[in-house]
C-alpha cells in the first residue's frame, strides 16, 4: 500500500464510506465460508452435510472440548441449550456425532466426534489455518505502530456499537 494515503486526512464522510465498503465486502466473504467449506467436503451420494455455521461452530466446539456436554457447548458458541439439542440430534442422525453417559455421571449426555465428524473438524480447522495465514501476510505490510491503532480503532468502533440504542424497528 502507497504511504502517502497514510499522510493525507480523510473526511469523517469517507471513512464511514470505506468502513461501509469494507463491512459488505467482509460479509460477502464470510458467506462464502459454509460454500467452500461444503465444497471440500462433499459427500457425492449424500450431498453436503454441513448446514449452517452454527453447525459448523458447534463440531469445531465438540472437536476441541470432547467429551462436552450440551449445556457448556451452548456457552461456549452463544446458543441456547434447546438450540444445542436440535443441533447435537441433527449431528447424530448424520453420522458426525456420537451422544454418550460418562461413567461418574450416567445422568449427563456428552457429544464425541465420529470419524466422519473429526475428518469435517479436520477440514474446517484446515481452512481456518489457512485463512488466518493469509491475514498475517497481509498484515505483515503494516508497522506495529500502525496495527496498533487499528486494534485501538476497532475496539473503540465496537464498544461504541454496544452503546449505541438500537433503531426504530429493531428489536433484540
Amino acid at each position: 500500500m502507497e504511504t502517502s494515503l497514510y499522510r493525507r486526512h480523510a473526511a469523517p464522510g469517507e471513512l464511514y464510506a470505506q468502513i461501509l465498503d469494507f463491512l459488505h465486502r467482509y460479509e460477502s466473504h464470510r458467506q462464502t465460508e459454509p460454500s467452500r467449506l461444503r465444497a471440500m467436503i462433499e459427500d457425492e451420494e449424500k450431498g453436503s452435510r454441513v448446514g449452517s455455521l452454527t453447525v459448523v461452530n458447534a463440531i469445531q466446539c465438540i472437536g476441541r472440548h470432547e467429551p462436552i456436554n450440551g449445556t457448556t457447548i451452548a456457552e461456549k458458541i452463544g446458543l441456547s441449550r434447546a438450540g444445542v439439542t436440535k443441533i447435537g440430534t441433527r449431528l447424530v442422525r448424520e453420522g458426525l456425532v456420537k451422544r454418550e453417559r460418562m461413567r461418574h455421571n450416567r445422568k449427563e449426555i456428552y457429544y464425541r466426534l465420529t470419524p466422519e465428524g473429526r475428518e469435517l473438524f479436520d477440514t474446517h480447522r484446515q481452512l481456518l489455518e489457512n485463512e488466518e495465514e493469509r491475514f498475517r501476510v497481509f498484515l505483515g505490510a503494516y508497522s506495529g505502530e500502525q496495527l496498533a491503532f487499528v486494534g485501538e480503532f476497532l475496539r473503540h468502533a465496537g464498544a461504541e456499537f454496544e452503546r449505541q440504542p438500537l433503531t426504530a424497528g429493531d428489536s433484540r
